[in-house]
């Protein structure tokens, strides 16, 4: 009975976190397979490459590239080949965990002890082979208390919003496709 009120009590004060949804909206009935276009990074996040370092966008743009195949692959509408629609995605924003090797050497006193809460903002649009848009997509998450990043690595808490990003646009992508609208 005890370790049931533990769980219940878990899942209660956590349901908030994973409740946050990937907003979708559909202008017109997608079909598959879907490609994906390069990965770009917005003008927020852009504004930030002097602080994170220019070569941390790299890394982003690789870890949101692999989950999406992942995910596109394992519910069938990743192209092989010709795409009967192409996503376009942008990282908004992202906020590491732990500072950045080029934070670290341009603030004195910051470490890699220091930690702090992490995240991402992340938006695509899914556009047919004439360009008209098909369907949009928008997410972000931000890791609820600091003490979630205690024991992050720098990206932790990005990968973690790439990976429900990638998993949640797909699950929708599917169902739309399959439900034809």
């Amino acid at each position: 009975m005890r370790y049931l009120i533990s769980a219940l009590t878990a899942v209660l004060f956590a349901a908030p976190v994973f409740a946050q949804g990937i907003t979708s909206s559909y202008a017109a009935t997608p079909t598959g397979p879907v490609g994906l276009a390069e990965i770009t990074i917005g003008e927020t996040l852009a504004a930030k490459g002097d602080e994170y370092g220019e070569r941390e966008f790299d890394r982003l743009i690789r870890t949101l590239t692999a989950d999406l195949e992942r995910e596109l692959r394992e519910v069938s509408l990743l192209a092989d080949g010709e795409a009967g629609a192409t996503l376009h995605v942008v990282i908004e924003d992202a906020t590491p965990n732990r500072p950045t090797f080029a934070q670290q050497g341009g603030t004195p006193g910051l470490s890699f002890e220091s930690y702090g809460r992490g995240g991402a903002h992340v938006m695509a649009e899914l556009r047919a082979a004439d360009g008209s848009l098909v369907a949009t997509y928008d997410y972000s998450w931000t890791t609820p208390s600091i003490r979630d990043a205690q024991y992050a690595s720098v990206w932790t808490d990005t990968n973690r919003t790439f990976d429900r990003f990638s998993s949640r646009l797909a699950a929708s992508l599917r169902d739309a496709v399959n439900s034809g609208s």
